[in-house]
């Protein structure tokens, strides 16, 4: 290890050890550890917002595993408008919040070399590199697949279409993408929305519903699970 690794905290030191043995593309996704993963934040600029709550619960061998999962409310400077969403305030997280580098400490400790699932995942996992560059120094490296591009690979291949048809319907009722869109189609309720350990928990379940539909594609490896998606149409 270099001095400059050996001056990490020892949940980074960990972290960053765990990556030497991740999942690669051959191997089959019911061996691998994801970590369904939900962040809200102060604002939608991934570089200048800030981090208010992190929710991840893990998802191995098609289980969701409650006794597998991470929760941290984070210190803020101020309120902003973000707090009609989420709905906590700046004196709820300084009362009963952590430090940004605690927090982190934490969560990358959890999220070992898990790979990171999540609805328009990409945002979340932006603030979280940008933290992790700010307080460490490091990278977030893992992989991770966006359960929107997922749904739309399934989409194309017209397996909507098929359990539409399944069910007596001659089209797709199917064109709402979003969390809640999900929801309904897979009739999740959406329990504790627009809270980071919800949105996480209602990922998760929904995560496992295109599990399934992936399996019967043959989507069956890590790398064909995490493929990522460009409109045929563009």
């Amino acid at each position: 290890m270099s001095d400059a690794d050996s001056s990490l905290p020892p949940e980074v030191s960990r972290y960053l050890a765990s990556l030497t043995s991740a999942a690669g593309d051959d191997t089959p996704v019911r061996d691998v550890r994801f970590v369904s993963l939900d962040c809200e934040t102060t604002g939608t600029d991934a570089e200048r917002d800030r981090i208010i709550t992190i929710g991840a619960i893990a998802v191995t061998g098609g289980e969701i595993l409650l006794e597998d999962q991470f929760e941290s409310l984070l210190h803020i400077s101020h309120n902003t408008s973000a707090v009609v969403v989420h709905g906590i305030t700046a004196e709820e997280a300084a009362r009963e919040g952590v430090s940004e580098d605690e927090a982190l400490r934490g969560f990358l400790d959890y999220l070992g070399n898990g790979v990171i699932v999540g609805h328009h995942i990409g945002f979340d996992v932006e603030v979280i590199q940008h933290a992790c560059q700010r307080q460490f120094g490091i990278d977030l490296t893992n992989r991770w697949i966006d359960t929107m591009e997922v749904t739309l690979h399934l989409e194309d291949a017209g397996v909507f279409e098929a359990m539409a048809a399944a069910t007596g319907h001659t089209v797709s009722p199917f064109r709402d993408f979003s969390l809640d869109g999900l929801c309904r189609q897979f009739h999740i309720d959406p329990h504790d929305r627009h809270t980071a350990t919800g949105d996480a928990f209602i990922t998760a379940q929904i995560f496992l519903k295109l599990l399934k539909l992936s399996d019967h594609q043959g989507r069956t490896t890590l790398g064909q699970l995490a493929e990522r998606y460009v409109d045929p149409r563009s």
